[in-house]
């Protein structure tokens, strides 16, 4: 019996034990529920009185309601309210106890090194702000960091420290919270110090917020060849810039900084329309500011504002604009234009090396210029001028000494290898030397300039290069050829000279692999010679995820129609005709156009189409009078 009544007793204490516990959990379920309830119910009545000014009894009320034992939501709820009381002593110590409790929260991280950052406590806010580095509050991260630089002084800080690879992550951390697009320009040059352009490119922005936006990623595109994508960007630069002058039409100083970069940029769209062969465009660019310059008031023309980031841009760009804009009159037979404008270049750039070498060959050319027979003479002598002769007297000329002594003078201030060589290429024109002094000047000029065994500058070996082989000595040009190239971009001696050419051929510059190519064609290795005319001649890129091949507008006529010769030659007549036509589109030299068209004829007749061949002859004729050639097989195919 009190075997049964202990044996019951037990059964009562536990399930009283079972009911307790039980009990117990819907108790703490409720009252987990209540205290949410009432947590929320708390702070709203909290964000009333804040919202009604009664700051005290929020402060009390708040004091009350914070617990360690809180989740950290409701602690960061605790916080923000001091904060808005300006209680930023009691959010830090809230911030800091919760993060205690809950030390990866990105949430609370945030809040606390937002906090030391208002307080200046940089040190600290880098150290806990650090493992917000790429998180979407990367940017507390990067605003310590930057203003802690700033702040140990400029004295010590370089431009060097912000362009450190270090900082790439920072510049992108700054950008994802403020959308500010110059904080990718940063980023960009950091890339672009490195020498990754390409993934200085693939950051640019999708919209441009400014003028100046728009053309530093112009730039950055043009620096990568992207010549299309560039004009897209320059073009977009001027029509910011145009919509910024009208906003800032009573900024004098706004004015000015705006005009200097729309020049610049419709100089750089000319030159991409340059790189694009597309001559008329980029002379539309050219004229557009040359009238500029020219319809500026004395006003415009002061030194007012004296700052250079403000004035009128410089030698280099102006230079380039006079310098391209006479080469155009050039092509256009307009030598009164051409002529107009490459003496005012020499005589205001005297140091620019391309308006001299243009302005050498404008003097050679018009040295030619002949119309001295008898008969014009005696016309001279009777006061007489016929159309021919008033023609060729309105040519103007240049003296070829004049040339050269402005070359001399350039030359004695600044040494040049490319202005170097062209003034001994205006003096081998122009001065009758016979074969063996020639040659002994080519040997003294490499001599000369040699900078180290078979190395010299890259115009030397050009020139001497090129004068064995007018001279038909090819085999002294290949020797020198390629013992400058294996020296100069250090080739394997023990790896075929042809292996070591493909594998450095990226660091290669265009006429180097020209040359190999013509060296090759020489030898009649046409595959080999194929694949270099190739790489010179064709571009690949990707667009909408395809792979798409066509000409570099940067490819030389010769490059073109050497190619399309060695298509013709292996049958791929087709293909030939496609880039012959090319180079005839593409030149702006009349003599180029003619041998292409003359070349074009040849296909056509050995493909029995006739009338083509007809048509395209006596275009080559009618471009260059003197073309023998296409003359005779003109002739041939009309009997």
């Amino acid at each position: 019996m009190k075997s049964s009544l202990r044996h019951y007793g037990l059964c009562k204490i536990l399930v009283l034990i079972v009911a307790a516990v039980i009990t117990s959990g819907c108790f703490f379920s409720c009252s987990k529920k209540v205290s949410v309830s009432s947590l929320t119910s708390t702070l709203d009545e909290i964000d009333r009185y804040i919202n009604q000014g009664q700051v005290e009894s929020a402060l009390k009320l708040l004091d009350k309601t914070d617990n360690k034992s809180l989740s950290s939501n409701f602690r960061l709820g605790i916080c923000r309210r001091y904060l808005r009381l300006g209680e930023t002593k009691k959010a830090e110590g809230v911030v800091k106890s919760a993060i205690k409790n809950d030390p990866e929260n990105l949430q609370l991280t945030a809040v606390y090194t937002s906090i030391l950052l208002k307080k200046d406590d940089l040190k600290e806010a880098m150290k806990t702000g650090k493992k917000l580095s790429g998180t979407e509050y990367g940017s507390l991260y990067a605003e310590a960091l930057l203003k802690s630089k700033v702040k140990s002084g400029f004295a010590k800080v370089t431009y060097d420290d912000f362009c450190s690879e270090d900082y790439s992550g920072i510049y992108l951390d700054a950008y994802a919270g403020s959308k500010d697009n110059r904080w990718l320009r940063n980023n960009a040059i950091v890339s672009l110090t490195s020498g990754k352009i390409n993934q200085a490119f693939v950051i640019s922005p999708r919209e441009y917020q400014s003028a100046q936006d728009a053309y530093f990623w112009a730039l950055v595109k043009y620096d990568d060849r992207k010549f299309v994508d560039a004009a897209e960007d320059f073009k977009a630069a001027l029509d910011l810039a145009e919509r910024e002058m009208t906003d800032d039409f009573d900024l004098k100083k706004n004015l000015k900084k705006k005009q200097n970069l729309s020049l610049k940029a419709r100089a750089l769209l000319a030159d991409c329309y340059v790189n694009l062969a597309e001559e008329k465009l980029a002379e539309k660019e050219r004229s557009a500011i040359l009238e500029y310059l020219t319809a500026r008031d004395d006003e415009e023309n002061s030194a007012e504002i004296s700052d250079s980031e403000y004035s009128i841009p410089g030698v280099d760009i102006l230079s380039v604009i006079y310098h391209n804009s006479a080469v155009w009159a050039q092509s256009r037979d307009d030598a009164k234009g051409a002529y107009k404008l490459l003496l005012f270049e020499v005589s205001k750039w005297p140091d620019y090396v391309p308006g001299l070498i243009t302005y050498g060959n404008y003097a050679y050319n018009s040295s030619l210029l002949s119309l001295d027979d008898p008969m014009t003479q005696e016309l001279r002598k009777l006061g007489i001028r016929s159309m021919d002769m008033k023609a060729y007297d309105d040519i103007p000329k240049i003296p070829v000494e004049d040339a050269i002594a402005r070359m001399d003078d350039s030359l004695n201030r600044f040494k040049n290898y490319q202005l170097y060589v062209a003034k001994l290429d205006l003096e081998d024109k122009t001065q009758n030397i016979t074969d063996k002094a020639y040659l002994a000047k080519i040997y003294t000029t490499l001599e000369k300039n040699t900078l180290g065994t078979n190395l010299y500058p890259p115009e030397i070996v050009r020139y001497a290069v090129h004068g064995f082989l007018s001279l038909d000595r090819k085999e002294e040009a290949e020797e020198l050829f390629n013992r400058y190239i294996s020296t100069r971009y250090k080739f394997n001696p023990e790896e075929p000279f042809y292996d070591e050419f493909f594998h450095h051929i990226h660091e290669l510059q265009n006429w180097e692999i020209e040359n190999a190519a013509w060296f090759v064609t020489e030898a009649k290795r046409a595959s080999l010679a194929k694949q270099l005319y190739d790489f010179i001649v064709f571009v690949e890129y990707v667009k909408d995820s395809k792979t798409v091949r066509e000409v570099s507008p940067r490819a030389s006529a010769s490059a073109k129609m050497n190619l399309a010769m060695i298509y013709s030659s292996t049958g791929n007549k087709n293909e030939a005709l496609s880039l012959y036509g090319k180079a005839a589109s593409d030149s702006q030299d009349l003599r180029s156009k003619s041998e292409a068209l003359y070349r074009i004829g040849v296909l056509y007749n050995d493909m029995d189409k006739v009338e083509d061949a007809i048509k395209s002859l006596k275009y080559a004729i009618y471009l260059n009078p003197s073309h023998s050639k296409a003359r005779l097989l003109l002739s041939k195919i009309r009997n």
